[in-house]
């Protein structure tokens, strides 16, 4: 699957510097953890500062879970990302109102993190969807269809600035829906890499010709290693 027919995700945050690239980086790791092409990932935040680096403690929860976030610049969010995006992922309600505010034809293709997560979980044939776009329109129907849940309960807590519980709360939420999301699109993930594999082309002369050798040398060897002399058993 090559880049251009890849699903594109962008995860959204307030500052891109903790919560979004943290998602981002784990996503990615989990996606090749489970040996199939993800979406291609990127973040932004809606009032973000751009090309500044990720907050410390952000790049240090990033190395306890085998991630480099050093290299990570923020991004400030704009209307192009979002319209270059077939899915957006936002860190908290506020983010997807935002989004939505830039894009309302984008409702179906907007969601929270962990909304997306817990959809995922409740969607009986997310395994079934031949690609990611399919599935992304199944958790779109699902959406209308499940019960409501109390605001703020999918949101990933901000924890910038807070004492090391609150750290810890961020991380269990994102890390678990992260896992929630890599399970459970990665079937649709692998279809739809299978599908897109190119056809191999006709063999040519040449090819054949080659083919033909090679199974007239693997016969004599099986017939006693070359050709027989008259009158001779070969053994």
């Amino acid at each position: 699957m090559n880049q251009l027919s890849r699903p594109r995700v962008l995860i959204v945050c307030t500052a891109n510097a903790i919560r979004s690239p943290f998602v981002e980086h784990l996503l990615r790791a989990r996606f090749a953890d489970a040996g199939v092409v993800g979406p291609v990932l990127t973040s932004a935040g809606t009032a973000a500062r751009p090309g500044r680096s990720a907050e410390p403690d952000a790049v240090e929860l990033g190395r306890e879970h085998g991630l480099d976030l050093a290299g990570h610049r923020t991004r400030s969010l704009d209307e192009v990302m979002l319209r270059e995006s077939s899915t957006v992922l936002c860190a908290a309600a506020v983010h997807r109102r935002t989004v939505l505010d830039m894009r309302p034809d984008a409702l179906d293709t907007t969601f929270m993190v962990r909304e997306f997560a817990r959809l995922l979980r409740e969607e009986r044939d997310a395994s079934a969807a031949e690609d990611w776009d399919s599935l992304v329109r199944r958790l779109a129907r699902g959406r209308t269809r499940t019960r409501r849940t109390p605001a703020g309960d999918d949101d990933l807590v901000d924890p910038i600035g807070q004492p090391p519980a609150v750290w810890r709360e961020f991380e269990r939420a994102a890390t678990e829906a992260v896992e929630s999301i890599a399970m459970h699109t990665a079937p649709a993930l692998a279809a739809a890499a299978v599908d897109r594999l190119p056809d191999r082309p006709p063999m040519t002369r040449r090819e054949h010709r080659a083919r033909a050798r090679r199974v007239a040398g693997s016969n004599a060897s099986l017939d006693g290693g070359g050709p027989l002399t008259p009158g001779v058993d070969g053994g």
